[in-house]
């Protein structure tokens, strides 16, 4: 993962380091929700982690068919060009 172009001149963080706060603020929240939540999360049961393990895949999956997609096409093109 690359840096920003300007990140040494502004502050701003690296890419990855956005990806893992944003994780770890969804975790934090997960914690949260769950421990303030109880009993009145009861409605959530269907959500199992095999459940939300076959969606991870499906959705990998999907992005990765649209980028070898996207790949080839652009090999294609650059191709045409030469």
């Amino acid at each position: 993962m690359k840096r920003f172009s300007s990140s040494k001149d502004t502050g701003a963080p690296c890419q990855r380091c956005i990806i893992l706060r944003f994780f770890l603020g969804m975790v934090l929240l997960v914690v949260i929700i769950g421990l303030a939540g109880g009993q009145e999360l009861s409605y959530l049961k269907y959500v199992t982690t095999q459940k939300v393990a076959n969606g991870i895949m499906i959705f990998g999956a999907v992005i990765f068919i649209f980028k070898l997609i996207f790949w080839y096409w652009d090999k294609k093109r650059e191709n045409v060009s030469d």
